[in-house]
């Protein structure tokens, strides 16, 4: 229990300390006389989601400070007076949370050198937890910390904790509104019965998973080039290509005095969003997958332009990569703007029921003679840069919109938020059409999509002069 106590003590620290920014760009709340303007922030890997202060400098990425924790979320507020965490502890051999809190509670007093740790219960039904708080002095400065901590499950507790320098009474009743605030918006979508009920789907993913390492290089490939337009609200904002191909990929630079290259399945996804005022938003993702399941890569760049009436010194770039090896994943993140992100997070080790990016995108077509039973497996989600759970279920033939005829359909969800998305494939396995919340993405012929967009790639692409490779 000290390792989380000592978690604390990073959180302190951190009010004074520099962050990795990545400003939330969702939609503020106006603020009331008594309320501070908040903005939406939802984990769908752990399903939940609650409302954060605006205007503060967010790092998303993935740390972990301590065993059997993963670090979600970190903020600071302007001036560095305010500062927050989200952090799961996660472990099968956890103690009940009565146990667990109160050791929790202990631990972190002693070390924060805290006199005193009032207790409070906190109820968000079904779930009974508990807020924690503590006056502690760091060198100079003194601090309110108030933390919130809710069991998921038997063997995962949520944290969130918020501190604030505290001068005087009014100030720590200000921490205090504001960590109620936060805290009293949280929503939980994660359920633990319904997380409990994935286990025989999951022991089926893991079926399947040693039927593609005995067989992989046998799946028959559909590698046409195939074109889908993207729809929003109803409204058409762009289109995706994409190419699946076997391939052989080398590892092995050209002048090393042995080659190295594996044999696996390749694809190419390229996509275009474009906005009414000239703004464009372009993705290139590439993903390998060996047949012996034991190397995967993963590389995806964005690419943001600007509306016409705006020429920035440079276009505004992100690139995460993500190279596997046997039970290991390691990955990193960087942007043409933010020269001093995190170093890459830790590795990751991905289990027996994980899943590369590469066969994801082919599971309807693996699933199209089998029964109609819910697969489960652990995917690398790139929006979260962390391992999510994927499922999918065949739901059998269902007809397509407009009367175009009937195809299969399969029921696919990631994490615990949000309803499961359609996706429609032909007998051969090929995607025809998917539906996700008020998203959906239309197979149509390439020159449908020359005729509606061409004009506005090019246009985009001639501005800045990059290649889409």
């Amino acid at each position: 229990m000290k390792r989380c106590a000592r978690w604390m003590l990073v959180l302190l620290i951190g009010l004074v300390g520099s962050l990795g920014a990545d400003r939330a760009t969702a939609q503020t709340d106006k603020p009331s006389p008594t309320s501070m303007p908040t903005i939406s922030y939802m984990d769908p890997g752990f399903g939940f989601e609650l409302r954060l202060p605006a205007g503060w400098a967010y790092d998303r990425t993935r740390f972990q400070d301590f065993e059997d924790s993963i670090g979600l979320l970190r903020g600071r507020g302007a001036g560095g007076r305010r500062g927050l965490q989200i952090v799961v502890f996660r472990s099968f051999d956890m103690k009940p949370f009565e146990d667990w809190i109160v050791d929790f509670g202990k631990a972190s007093a002693e070390l924060l050198h805290s006199e005193r740790v009032d207790w409070e219960t906190w109820r968000l039904p079904p779930r009974a937890g508990a807020v924690l708080t503590y006056m502690s002095k760091l060198a100079a400065l003194e601090s309110r910390s108030h933390y919130l901590c809710v069991p998921f499950d038997p063997n995962t507790v949520w944290v969130l904790a918020y501190s604030g320098h505290a001068a005087n009474d009014a100030e720590k009743r200000q921490v205090r509104e504001e960590f109620d605030q936060v805290a009293g918006s949280l929503r939980v979508h994660y359920d633990a019965e319904e997380a409990a009920q994935l286990a025989p789907a999951y022991d089926r993913g893991k079926a399947l998973i040693r039927k593609l390492r005995a067989r992989g290089s046998e799946v028959r490939l559909d590698d046409a080039e195939h074109f889908y337009e993207i729809t929003l609200g109803g409204e058409a904002i762009g289109y995706l290509q994409r190419r699946v191909a076997r391939e052989e990929y080398v590892f092995s630079k050209p002048d090393a005095s042995r080659r190295y290259a594996k044999d696996g399945v390749r694809i190419r996804e390229r996509s275009w969003r474009f906005g009414k005022d000239g703004a464009a938003d372009f993705t290139r993702l590439d993903m390998f997958s060996s047949f012996d399941m034991k190397s995967e890569l993963i590389e995806q760049r964005q690419i943001q332009v600007p509306p016409r009436n705006v020429k920035p010194q440079e276009l505004f770039t992100t690139t995460d990569q993500i190279v596997r090896e046997d039970t290991v994943l390691f990955s990193s993140h960087s942007t043409s703007r933010d020269r001093t992100l995190p170093d890459p997070g830790k590795p990751i080790s991905v289990g027996p029921v994980y899943l590369d990016s590469a066969w994801v995108r082919l599971l309807p077509g693996l699933l199209l003679s089998g029964s109609s039973d819910l697969h489960a497996v652990a995917v690398y989600n790139l929006e979260t840069r962390s391992l999510l759970s994927h499922t999918i279920k065949s739901v059998g033939e269902r007809a397509l919109p407009e009367g175009a005829g009937t195809a299969y359909a399969f029921e696919m969800r990631e994490g615990f938020i949000g309803k499961p998305g359609i996706a429609y494939t032909n007998a051969a396995g090929t995607m025809l059409r998917l539906e996700a919340n008020d998203a959906v993405i239309q197979r149509v012929s390439r020159d449908e999509i020359e005729r509606k967009y061409g004009l506005r790639r090019s246009e985009a692409r001639q501005r800045f002069k990059f290649s889409e490779e």
